[in-house]
Parts: C-alpha cells; sequence; structure tokens
C-alpha cells in the first residue's frame, strides 16, 4: 500500500494539578484530517451524531462512555470552583469554651483599667491616646455599665499608682575611637539614673551634658536633683580589651522613680587603669549613706585613681573618656527601645565616634489589683486577650472564617501596654496569643495563616532554656489539642475541604502547614517529647477517613439493590466515584500533604480505595459470568455498555497505580481484573460487529455520493465508515488489554470484522452506483464514481493502518514468548492473511469502479476516434484530434477535481490502455488503406502520450511506452511500410525466433557460435534438421549441404513421412534469379540422410541485407495429393557469408554442421500476413500470402 495510517494512541498522562489523567478532546473541525488517511483519533463531530441517529445510538453512547472517562477526570481537575464559604469543620463535642463569670470578668476589667491608668511610654501611631475611647470600648468587651465602669475607675485611681523598673541590655559597641598607642582602645560603660528634674530646668536640661567623671562642683552648678540615688543605682560593665567593637551583652534593671521625668545616662571609657573600674565600683556599692551622685562618683574615680597611682607612680594613666548617651524615660516607646545610639561628647571640645547598641523596656513591678494578687501575669493577660479575641471575631460578619486576628487600635492599646506593664517577655507574649488563638479557633475559626504565623513567633522567640511551670503546661497542652482538632479534620477532609471550593483548599493548606511547621518546632519537641511521630498519626486517620467516606458511598448509591443488570450500572457509579476522589488526591490532597506534612496521601487513600473496590467488583463479576456462561443467556446490548463501562471505570483506576511509589505497587487488588471479563468481551464484540454491519448500511443508504466539503474527495459514507472503525479500535484501544498473548484471539476477530466491514461497503457502494446510474447525465455519473472510488479507497488505506494501530508486532513477540515459533507463525497466517484478502478484494472493487468509469465514456471516445478515423486527408491532424483532446482535456478536469491523486493515477491508465486498444482496433480494422490513415493515427498517439505525461506531471513515460503502445507503435510503423518491406520485416521476426527471439537487427544475430550451438541444441517437437553452408568469396558462390534431418513429425497414416527438404534464398525480391532447390525424397522415415549439395549465386550486396537467409522447408511427399507440411528452418545469410566468419574461408569446408529446429507457426497469425492479405491491389504482396496460405492449408489438413 501507498499509505499508512500513522497510529495515535491513548496513553496515560501524568496527573498534576495542572493536567488530567487523560487531556479533554475536543471535538475536531469539520474539516480537519478529511483531506488526509483516517487516523485514530476519536470522532465525536456532527458526522458521527448523524449516523448514530439511525444506528441506535450504540456507538453515540459507546463513544460517551470513553468521553465520560475523559470528562469525569478531568471535571475533578477543571471542576468549578466554588466562591462560597468553605464547609464547617468539625467540631470536638468534648471540647468545652472557658467562659468567664461576671465575677472573674469585674476582677479581669479592674486589670484593665489599672493598665489604662498607668500607662507610660511614647505611643506610636496605631495606639489610641485617649482614655475616653479605650474606656468605652472595654465597656463593650466586657459588658460593662457605666455605672459600674464609674465604682471600679474610682477605685483604680485611688489605688497605690505601679511601681515602674527599667531593664536595659548593653548589647554591643562599633567604630569606638582608639585611645590607645595600639590603635585600639579597651571600652567599658558605666550607666545609671539621673533622678527626674523641674520643668523650670528645662533649658538647662537641652544643654546637659553629664559625666560620671565630673567634678562635684560642676555636677551641683548643673543639677537641681534634689533627690538622692543609692549606690546601687550605679552600674558597670566588663572592660573589653584592645577592641573598637566591642561585645558586652549584659543585662541591667534600675528601679524608677519618676518615669516621666527621669534620665537614662550612660558613659564609654577607654579603660586606662591598673585597677579595674569595676571593681572599685562593686566595692562601693556596698557601701550606704553616700549623698548625691557626684560625691558618689567622685569617690569612685579617687579610689581608682589612688590605686593606679600608687602602682604606676603617675596620673597620665587616667581613664579616657569616649562618649556618652542620655535618653529621657518618657521618650522610650510603648514596647522599649531595641536601636543603636549615636555617642555624644560631654562638651563641644570633646571628641567622639561610635555607636552603642541598647534594648530598653519599662515594666511594672508592683500592681495594686485585686487579680495582680491571686494569678500570675501569664495568666492575666491570656484571660484578657481571650476575651478581648471572643469580642473581636464576634465583630467580623464578612469571611469571619477568614479572619486574619487583627484587633482594634484601642484593644491593641490596652494588650501591649499590659504585655509592657506585666514584664512579659516576647517568647510568653508570643505562647500566650498561640494559647489563646489556637483555642478560639476550635470554637470559632478564623484563618489559618494567622495560626501559622504564631507558630513561626513562637519559634523565632524560643530560647534553648525553653520555658518552665506554668507557660510550659499552657504550651504543651495547646499544642496537643491543636493537633487533634487538625487529625479530626483531615478525618473529614473531603467534607471540610472539598476540592471545588478555593478558600476551602487554601485553609486545608495552611492547617497541614501549621501541623508541619509545629512538628518540626523546637518547642513542639521540647514540651510534647512523647508525641514525636506525628506523621504515623497522620497516616491513621486518613485511612480511617478513606473507609468511612466509602462506606458513604456505598450507602448513597446501593449497589446490591435491584436486578443484577441496575446493580452494575450502581457499581459503576462507585467506581467513578473513587476514580474522582483518587483523582482529587493526586491533584490537590497528595500535593499538599507531601509539601507540609511529609505523608503520601495518595498512595494511602488509593491502596484503600482499590481494595475495597476490587473487593466488590470481584463478586459481582462472578455473577455476571455465571449468568453468560448458561447456553440460553444472551449479552444484551445495555449490559454490554454496562459492563464496557465498568471495565473502563476499573481500568482508569487501575492506571493511577503509575503514580504509586515502587514499594507500594505490589500486591494490589486490581491487578488481574482483566480476566473477570473475559467471557464478556468475546459476545461483546459480537454486538458490535452487528452494529457496524448496521452502521454502514445506513451510512450507504443516506449517502449522496458528494463530497463532504471541498477539502476531500470521499463522501459521507467513507468518513462514516471509517469513524465507526476508528471508534470500534478506540474502544479495543482504551481497553488495553494487558495480555498481549491473550489478545491475540480478540484482536484476529477485531481484524476479520473490520475487513469483512470494509467488503461489505466496498459491495454496497458499488451497488448503489448501479443501481442510480439511470437517469444521471454524463458529468454526475463521472463525479458520482469518482467520489465512490475515493471512498472504496480512503476505507482500504485505513485498514492500512491495523498492524501497528493493533501493535500486530507486540502481539507476535507475546505469542512467540508463550508459544514459540509456531505461536509467531499463526501470527502472521492469520493476520496477515486477512489483511492481505481484504486488500485485494478492494483493489479488485476498485478496478470494476474504475470499469464502470471508462465504460461510460467509451461511446464519446469511439466518436471521437471514428473522426479521426473518417476524416479526409484535406483535414490537418491537429484538426482531426482536436474532438477526442477536447473530450479528455474536459474529462481530466472532472477527474483532477473529483479524485485523489492515486486513484486520479489509476483511472488515467486504464484511460490510456482502453485508448490504445481502440486505436487498435480501428487500425487492425483498416489495414490496406493510405499511408496518411498511419500517419495520423501516429500522430494521434503522440499527442495522447504529451497528453497523459503533461510534462511530468501526469503518467510516467515507461508507463505510457509499454505494453500495448508497443505494439501499436509496431502496428503503425509496419502499416506505413510497402509490400517488400513487410516481408523483410517477416522473415526478420523468422530469423529472430530461429536464433532465441531477439527483435530484428539485434546483435544476437551475429552471437558466437557457442552461444549458438547452445540454442540449437533445445529441444523442438517438430524435429531438426542438420546442415552445412560455406560461401566462396571470389566465386561469390554460397554452397549448401543438406545433411539429415531427426525427429520429424509422422504425417501419414503408417506413422511415418516421406520427407524431402526445399531449400531457398529469401525474400525472393532480394533473390530475383534464384529459384528453389529441393532434396530427393526418403520414403518411410522420420530421420533421413539426405548428404546432398547445392550451389547459390550470393553477392555482397545481397548477403549483407539483414532479412537475407536460406530457409530449409521439410514436406511430406503425397503422390495422390498436395505435399504436407512438416515444418521449416531460416538461416541468416550474414552468419555464414560474412568477410570474417569461419564459413566464408577455404576451411568452411571442416566446419562442424549446423543443427537448425524446424517450427510449424501458422502464417495468419502474423500482424504482418494480415496486412499483406489486406493490400488486395499488390500483387507481390498477394503471391507471398497466397503461398503462405497453401501451407498453412496443409497444415489444416493435417
Amino acid at each position: 500500500m501507498s499509505t499508512l495510517l500513522d497510529l495515535k494512541s491513548s496513553v496515560l498522562r501524568q496527573v498534576q494539578r495542572s493536567q488530567s489523567l487523560r487531556t479533554r478532546r475536543e471535538p475536531p473541525d469539520a474539516a480537519s484530517g478529511s483531506g488526509s488517511p483516517p487516523t485514530i483519533a476519536r470522532r465525536s463531530g456532527t458526522m458521527v451524531h448523524r449516523v448514530a441517529r439511525g444506528n441506535g445510538e450504540f456507538f453515540d453512547r459507546m463513544n460517551k462512555i470513553l468521553q465520560k472517562q475523559d470528562s469525569l477526570l478531568s471535571a475533578s481537575q477543571t471542576e468549578e470552583e466554588s466562591c462560597a464559604s468553605p464547609p464547617p469543620e468539625c467540631k470536638d463535642q468534648a471540647i468545652v469554651p472557658e467562659r468567664a463569670n461576671r465575677d472573674e470578668l469585674d476582677l479581669l476589667y479592674e486589670e484593665a483599667i489599672y493598665t489604662v491608668v498607668n500607662l507610660v511610654g511614647v505611643p506610636s501611631p496605631e495606639y489610641v491616646t485617649n482614655e475616653g475611647e479605650i474606656f468605652s470600648y472595654l465597656q463593650k468587651v466586657f459588658e460593662m455599665g457605666q455605672e459600674e465602669h464609674d465604682i471600679i475607675l474610682q477605685r483604680v485611681r485611688e489605688s497605690k499608682r505601679a511601681n515602674f523598673s527599667l531593664r536595659v541590655s548593653v548589647m554591643k559597641g562599633k567604630n569606638l575611637m582608639a585611645k590607645d598607642a595600639n590603635g585600639y582602645s579597651d571600652p567599658y560603660c558605666m550607666l545609671g539614673i539621673l533622678l527626674g528634674q523641674s520643668p523650670k530646668d528645662t533649658e538647662e536640661k537641652k544643654e546637659r551634658k553629664f559625666s560620671f567623671r565630673k567634678r562635684r562642683e560642676k555636677l551641683d552648678k548643673r543639677s537641681s536633683v534634689k533627690e538622692v540615688l543609692a549606690g546601687r543605682d550605679i552600674q558597670v560593665t566588663d572592660v573589653k580589651p584592645e577592641t573598637l567593637n566591642p561585645v558586652w551583652n549584659e543585662h541591667f534593671v534600675f528601679d524608677i522613680d519618676d518615669v516621666h521625668n527621669d534620665l537614662l545616662h550612660l558613659d564609654i571609657w577607654d579603660h586606662d587603669d591598673d585597677v579595674s573600674v569595676a571593681e572599685a565600683c562593686k566595692k562601693m556599692n556596698e557601701i550606704s549613706g553616700f549623698k548625691g551622685m557626684g560625691r558618689y562618683f567622685k569617690q569612685i574615680a579617687k579610689s581608682v585613681r589612688s590605686n593606679g597611682a600608687a602602682a604606676s607612680g603617675s596620673e597620665e594613666n587616667a581613664d579616657d573618656f569616649l562618649g556618652c548617651i542620655n535618653i529621657p524615660l518618657n521618650e522610650i516607646p510603648v514596647v522599649g527601645y531595641d536601636k543603636w545610639f549615636k555617642l555624644e561628647p560631654r562638651s563641644s571640645a570633646s571628641k567622639v565616634q561610635g555607636e552603642c547598641h541598647l534594648i530598653l523596656r519599662l515594666f511594672t513591678t508592683q500592681r495594686d489589683t485585686a487579680l495582680s494578687k491571686i494569678a500570675s501575669n501569664v495568666t492575666i493577660h491570656k484571660k484578657m486577650l481571650s476575651q478581648i479575641l471572643e469580642y473581636e471575631h464576634n465583630q467580623i460578619k464578612k469571611e469571619p472564617f477568614n479572619w486574619n486576628g487583627q484587633v482594634c487600635a484601642a484593644a491593641w492599646t490596652v494588650l501591649s501596654h499590659h504585655a509592657v506593664q506585666a514584664d512579659l517577655s516576647p517568647l510568653q507574649q508570643a505562647i500566650i496569643r498561640w494559647q489563646c488563638y489556637s483555642s478560639h479557633h476550635r470554637s470559632q475559626r478564623m484563618s489559618y495563616a494567622l495560626l501559622l504565623r504564631l507558630l513561626k513567633t513562637v519559634e523565632a522567640e524560643w530560647e534553648d532554656a525553653g520555658v518552665q511551670g506554668e507557660l510550659e503546661g499552657l504550651l504543651a497542652e495547646s499544642f496537643r489539642l491543636y493537633c487533634d482538632y487538625c487529625l479530626s479534620q483531615m478525618k473529614s477532609m473531603r467534607q471540610v475541604f472539598p476540592c471545588n471550593n478555593s478558600a476551602a483548599i487554601i485553609r486545608c493548606e495552611l492547617m497541614l502547614r501549621s501541623v508541619g511547621h509545629m512538628q518540626s518546632m523546637a518547642a513542639f519537641r521540647a514540651v510534647c517529647s512523647h508525641r514525636n511521630e506525628l506523621h504515623l498519626e497522620i497516616a491513621t486517620v486518613i485511612k480511617k477517613g478513606t473507609v468511612e467516606w466509602y462506606e458513604g458511598i456505598i450507602s448513597n448509591i446501593k449497589p446490591d439493590d435491584g436486578t443484577l443488570e441496575e446493580q452494575m450500572r450502581r457499581l459503576v457509579l462507585v467506581v467513578d466515584a473513587v476514580c474522582t476522589d483518587v483523582q482529587r488526591g493526586q491533584n490537590v490532597y497528595n500535593k499538599l500533604y507531601y509539601s507540609s506534612v511529609k505523608v503520601d496521601f495518595f498512595s494511602i487513600s488509593y491502596r484503600q480505595l482499590e481494595k475495597l473496590v476490587a473487593d466488590d467488583v470481584s463478586v459481582a463479576m462472578e455473577r455476571v459470568c455465571g449468568n453468560l456462561e448458561q447456553e440460553s443467556s444472551r449479552l444484551t446490548q445495555t449490559m454490554g455498555e454496562t459492563l464496557f463501562e465498568l471495565f473502563m471505570s476499573l481500568k482508569t483506576l487501575k492506571r493511577f497505580r503509575e503514580f504509586l511509589p515502587l514499594k507500594d505497587t505490589k500486591m494490589l487488588a486490581l491487578t488481574g481484573f482483566h480476566n473477570w471479563f473475559k467471557t464478556s468481551i468475546h459476545k461483546w464484540l459480537q454486538i458490535v460487529h452487528e452494529k457496524s454491519t448496521e452502521r454502514i448500511r445506513k451510512a450507504v443508504e443516506i449517502d449522496q455520493l458528494e463530497p463532504i466539503h471541498s477539502q476531500t474527495k470521499h463522501s459521507s459514507s467513507a468518513v462514516d465508515v471509517t469513524a465507526c472503525f476508528s471508534q470500534v479500535r478506540e474502544f479495543w484501544a482504551q481497553l488495553a488489554w494487558p495480555d498481549s498473548a491473550g489478545a491475540f484471539i480478540f484482536i484476529t476477530r477485531l481484524t476479520d470484522n473490520f475487513c469483512s466491514e470494509a467488503m461489505c461497503y466496498a459491495e454496497l457502494i458499488k451497488r448503489k452506483i448501479e443501481r442510480d446510474q439511470l437517469g444521471k447525465d454524463h458529468k454526475s455519473f463521472i463525479v458520482q464514481v469518482c467520489i465512490a472510488l475515493n471512498s472504496t479507497d480512503h476505507v482500504r488505506l485505513f485498514l492500512g493502518g491495523l498492524p501497528r494501530e493493533f501493535d500486530w508486532r507486540g502481539v507476535e513477540q507475546a505469542m512467540e514468548e508463550s508459544c514459540g515459533s509456531e505461536g509467531k507463525e499463526q501470527v502472521n497466517k492469520s493476520l496477515n492473511g486477512q489483511l492481505y484478502n481484504a486488500d485485494i478484494d478492494l483493489q479488485r472493487e476498485a478496478k470494476r469502479l474504475i470499469t464502470h468509469l471508462t465504460d461510460k465514456m467509451l461511446p464519446e471516445l469511439r466518436r471521437c476516434i471514428q473522426h479521426i478515423s473518417l476524416s479526409p486527408d484535406s483535414i490537418n491532424n491537429d484538426e482531426a484530434v482536436a474532438p477526442l483532446m477536447k473530450y479528455l482535456d474536459d474529462t481530466l478536469v472532472i477527474l483532477h477535481e473529483s479524485l485523489v491523486k492515486d486513484n486520479l493515477t489509476r483511472v488515467l491508465h486504464s484511460l490510456w490502455e482502453l485508448l490504445l486498444r481502440m486505436i487498435l482496433d480501428t487500425v487492425a480494422e483498416n489495414r490496406g488503406v493510405q499511408v496518411e490513415f498511419y500517419t495520423r493515427f501516429q500522430y494521434t498517439a503522440e499527442a495522447l502520450v504529451r497528453f497523459f505525461h503533461a510534462d511530468g506531471d501526469g503518467l510516467l513515460l515507461e508507463d505510457l511506452k509499454s505494453g500495448d503502445y508497443k505494439a501499436l507503435d509496431e502496428e503503425l510503423r509496419l502499416n506505413k511500410c510497402s509490400s517488400f518491406e513487410l516481408i523483410e520485416q517477416y522473415f526478420l521476426e523468422k530469423i529472430s525466433q530461429q536464433v532465441g527471439g531477439s527483435p530484428a537487427g539485434v546483435p544476437q544475430l551475429l552471437a558466437p557460435a557457442l552461444q549458438r550451438e547452445e540454442r540449437i541444441l533445445k529441444h523442438s517437437r517438430f524435429g531438426r534438421i542438420s546442415v552445412k553452408c560455406y560461401y566462396d568469396a571470389p566465386e561469390q558462390r554460397l554452397t549448401v549441404e543438406i545433411l539429415h534431418a531427426a525427429d520429424l513429425i509422422a504425417l501419414d497414416a503408417n506413422g511415418l513421412s516421406d520427407p524431402f527438404v526445399v531449400v531457398e534464398l529469401c525474400p525472393h525480391h532480394l533473390f530475383p534469379t534464384s529459384r528453389s532447390q529441393r532434396t530427393q525424397v526418403k520414403l518411410k522415415t522420420l530421420h533421413p540422410v539426405f548428404d546432398e549439395l547445392f550451389y547459390f549465386h550470393v553477392s555482397p550486396e545481397q548477403y549483407r541485407h539483414r532479412c537475407a537467409c536460406l530457409t530449409f522447408t521439410v514436406m511430406d511427399y503425397d503422390w495422390l495429393s498436395t505435399n504436407d507440411f512438416a515444418g521449416e528452418a531460416v538461416a541468416p545469410l550474414s552468419d555464414f557469408c560474412w568477410p570474417g566468419r569461419p564459413s566464408a574461408t577455404p576451411a568452411g569446408k571442416t566446419l562442424q554442421p549446423v543443427i537448425l529446429h524446424l517450427s510449424r507457426q501458422k502464417p495468419s497469425e502474423k500482424p504482418i500476413m494480415k496486412m499483406l492479405e489486406a493490400r488486395v491491389g499488390d500483387r507481390e504482396a498477394q503471391e507471398f500470402v497466397r503461398k503462405l496460405k497453401e501451407i498453412e492449408k496443409s497444415m489444416e489438413e493435417e
């Protein structure tokens, strides 16, 4: 075959979020693929449905089954995402939200009011500074009436104000000035609290550059401090030797008398004394009773210097000043400072540089509230936050489930100030927030992103030392409850986090990420060390949730109810639901689980569901097979469709195993599920064959034998038939029978069905042409035959792709592996034999259609040929041929528009052969006419060659000038010859036949003696004659010696003959003076011996003629009647007389004799004989014919 189909197989594609298990196929455009050989692609367009309506919709339903598998999986991938709120999450009924009673709320309200009344620190823009606004908000949170509020506020204002302290962390310095000769310094810090100043000293305060090392007089002059500070309020860091970027990381706490007016002062010095300033400061801190900061530090400096002087004897070792920092406490933000401070000089003459990193926090050390006396700050802050959370969440009206935990400014103000005043560290605050939010989430869900962020905050603030006591228990309990809550959601995740709800999927992902993050946290490992296999707990709840979901599906669909067929249909619904769930698990859930908690959700759920489905289906199929095996049972069409659909659904489910890890692919329950369907597949194929035949008949019946559109040249029935084949082939491809050897019998049957259906189509389309040809005009009929021819060939080409489409090679290899070489041979014999025979039959039907086509052209072609034949000589050749060429040109336009290239070539070949035969017949009927007649037909033949060759675009020249064309060309050439030329050609043919069949004049006539010897030794059933010929050139004499003959035929009644030989030079017009000579008669023998010599005068001009020859005619002598012809042989004179031949030398007499085989051909069988006979007025021609007829007559009498 010139064309084979390209295979397009349906393969399982990787299931990803952006790609379904099998890509959804869109219906092809009507113009696609129609102009080329059909392909395996499933056709779901208009044409298929049109035929299906007349076909019981069988193929439509089967196609929908296949499309359902695509759409089912695609739907789970591309199902429309819902923008609705996610379904409610499962609540643990055992969890009862903690609710504070009225007394507890009153105490908590007092704590909040106390916090507001004692606000300290510079508020940031997000804080509320108006007390009334904050009080109004707290009244709403705690549901407090105005009267109760006034009472509590009055009590708080009358209570003792909170005592504040300042925590200072001296972290590090950088880019300090170098004071030592080595280019470094030995820095240390001295820091303390300067007592508050009166408002009238505001201007002096701006200019004040206090130094702990200044003289008392200067201090007293610049300071109006009337309070005194104890020695313990001055702190000194360690000395960091030889560095300009010291790292101290030391922490100090100072009690504050006036948080609104006091000042933190810090000096940095380069230590040059031998005696440690830090030691001196520590000793002085043991002394009490000093009055005034100036005198206090003066005593420290004096002690240090006196000790240093004793050691070094010099005052030059005094410490060098590196810079100072002054920070008013009322400028510290609520949350404190954590920043780099630039060092300042103590006077305009001082030169300093560098920065110092400080962390400052204000907090209360004593609170005069009832709740602070009975509960810890951690507990109080947790309860306050919980109460505010509940209120704030209830205020969210839009998507409360997605609340990010952000509270209003008033709430943030209260909570921030309380955390600062309660001296809660960032870690403590993070743990409390996590505990409160996660606890609140269990009763009123909120954003998992918030919970994840809170977990990350705990992780960021976590310290190696961890937490102890109350906080540890609080954190451990919150982790446990949150884990249990999330596990309960995972168990019911198909309901809680449906795939078609984008908000739910986002929540699911964030929940899993929060669990995964929590599992990796050092805090979780520290407080929940016993729960180190959380991934196993997750796997367990996935299994339980999957089983519960499947049981719910079974409960809803009820596959055990109804008749057996209804049960199978319900079972299909179950399997489809499982496939959809598995697809969602692969596309959505598995990605979330594996990336977040490193759990393979897909493998766990798939193995569970696969076994549950296999158990249910295997039991049902046992009942089905039991019914089908009964003799009276027949597979109904609807049952067959249902079983096919069930098989496809199971195959789809099985294919998901490709995404399992290798370790999970063993011992799966659906491994051999196809064996459950063997019995039903056989019966189903019979149904398909019947429906296919019915569909083909209907397709031909409604076919108008017109191209379906401009891009194609076959009719709708061809599309319908190949679409039918494609669907059946697609059905089989989708079955994907896994056992190649076991599939052999099914493929054999399918191939046989296809071949018989194709032949059925070819016969139906031919009958339609024969039936509809009456009443059709010439052009319409030609077009319809062309379309029918294209359609038949379209179907034939489709069958050519079956070996690849059905993977015959794979079947062959499988059979060879299972059955050896016999199995392979069986495949070749069965499948290839079927296809070969079908191809031959279809080509035969195509030839019949071509015959119909050319027969329709025959009358007009005859008229055109007759016009050429009868045209007078006065009309030139172009005018004589014009009608034929015009008809052919018009017809070719129709053929070119209506036929595909291969069929056009076939039709042109057939038309060419028809024309050649018609011209041959015309010439044969007009032998003996004028030469102009044959010249005109010679011109016609050449014109036709040019027409059909079309400058290389048509038929090949070698194809055109072979066969009948050669015969026509020879006929025309000979008819144009004179009678003498025809007679010469007659003898050339006889010479050619005598020496081995070469054309006249070829070099074989001059072949070497050895080759002639081999030729003449061939057996002839008419006998042979032995002669010797030699030529005497000087005398121009040819001597012929007839020696003997052998194995002559018996021509007398006694079984013998009376032979004699007549020898003569031919043709006679070349040897006008030569007469024939004969031997003596040898009576009653078939092996006569003559030994007679004959002489002939032959000139060089005569023997050089290519047709000059000796003829030896053996006759049987009869006394009472004419002699009988026994046979004849010829020998070219060139073999004997040509210069250089051995026979043309004096030694020619000694040569070996030549053996010539006799022949008995009827002269009338030769075309030349008929040409000469037709030349009635030519005496030479008639005389030559007469002699040959006498010989032929004697042969007939015998």
